[in-house]
């Protein structure tokens, strides 16, 4: 099985059902609710909070 989260392999990594980023410029956003539900009610995640992601990075 797949490792969640290995901060060595940090850049590579894209959103997917069990990681999300959330740029959180001016602190803690009310979005990050609705994620953490989600992964509550599934099968968990990891949230890195203060990231924002490269959506143009292949």
């Amino acid at each position: 099985m797949e490792e969640l989260f290995d901060l060595s392999k940090f850049d590579s990594y894209k959103e997917d059902n069990r990681r999300e980023v959330k740029k959180a410029e001016e602190g803690l956003l009310n979005s990050i609710w609705n994620t953490y539900s989600a992964f509550a009610n599934c099968y968990g995640g990891v949230i890195i909070h203060g990231v924002k992601e490269d959506k143009d990075s292949n």
